[in-house]
């Protein structure tokens, strides 16, 4: 698993971290908190609707639609990676 270089985020850090996974190259990562919900709020933004999931950039091959492995969103949806 990567792990996040939390340094690198301009804003106070809690610490909690989101489990992710690439679709593409199948490397899991953790993404903070902050970050996610962050993503969230944007996706809420831009009218997204909530099955979309707070999708990161993989930090291994650079896809951009990393997605939550298991996590519960606070725009009310369950995001469950499968297979």
């Amino acid at each position: 698993m990567i792990k996040f270089d939390f340094s690198t985020i301009p804003i106070s850090l809690s610490g909690k971290v989101v489990n992710y996974i690439c679709p593409k190259c199948k490397v899991e990562y953790e993404c903070p908190i902050e970050m996610v919900l962050e993503f969230e709020e944007e996706d809420a933004m831009y009218g997204l609707p909530i099955s979309t999931p707070p999708y990161t950039i993989c930090p291994n091959c650079k896809y951009d639609k990393g997605v939550p492995q298991d996590y519960q969103s606070k725009r009310g949806f369950h995001h469950i990676y499968k297979n």
